[in-house]
């Protein structure tokens, strides 16, 4: 039936009727640091997002994006308070500036970085996810090329989908197992992972981190077919 009615007040033109359709879905408001920076690790939006709809029919997922700002922030967990986000996932531009802004009322999951009073945790168990020099097929590339010995690989694909997981729960009221504890907030870890020249179709290409045409295009289209990977 929901989807019925937000096929209709999809072809209806009319604002009002077009926010109040807006109103019946459960909404997870997501809130990125900076969603233009290209080599950030802590958050994949579209697998954020894919993993919300594909877990919950009638869920809708906002996006907001501080572009690198703690003022911007802050403005915009209010804004998803106050248009009734049932569960606010955040990774935090600055941790201090949101550990106070949240109401008791509505659910935090902090992603990369710890926010305390969160209700949930993602991130690394060795310290917070940093943003890298360049990105993972830059990197990738450079440990193809003999450039670099290794790269260090972020499993934001996975931490992502976790995040998803934990947001889902907390807007149906359901514990998710597994957890550990971090300052108090219930988290959920993972590594980071040392990739040599070796590891990269088993752990990036498997993991779909990027494809094999993507890591042999171009000036390394050649070094992969003396190694055999085309």
């Amino acid at each position: 039936m929901l989807r019925a009615r937000l096929l209709t007040c999809a072809l209806v033109v009319l604002a009002p009727l077009l926010a109040g359709c807006d109103g019946d879905e459960p909404t997870i408001a997501l809130l990125v640091a900076d969603g233009t920076d290209s080599t950030s690790r802590a958050v994949d939006v579209d697998q954020f997002t894919e993993r919300v709809e594909s877990t919950c029919d009638e869920c809708r997922v906002a996006v907001y994006d501080a572009e690198g700002d703690a003022g911007t922030q802050r403005s915009q967990v209010r804004q998803a308070e106050a248009r009734s986000s049932d569960v606010i996932v955040v990774v935090p531009v600055d941790v201090d500036d949101l550990s106070s802004l949240t109401r008791p009322e509505v659910p935090v999951v902090s992603l990369g970085e710890v926010v305390p009073g969160s209700d949930g945790f993602v991130g690394l168990a060795d310290g917070d996810v940093a943003a890298a020099p360049v990105t993972d097929l830059e990197a990738a590339r450079e440990v193809l090329l003999g450039d670099e010995e290794s790269m260090t690989f972020v499993p934001t694909r996975a931490m992502s989908e976790q995040a998803a997981d934990v947001a889902v729960a907390l807007l149906a009221g359901n514990p998710v197992p597994d957890a550990e504890e971090v300052d108090g907030v219930d988290a959920w870890l993972y590594r980071h992972q040392d990739v040599t020249i070796d590891d990269l179709t088993s752990v990036l290409v498997r993991q779909g981190v990027l494809t094999l045409d993507e890591l042999c295009s171009g000036t390394a289209e050649k070094r992969c077919e003396k190694l055999g990977l085309k």
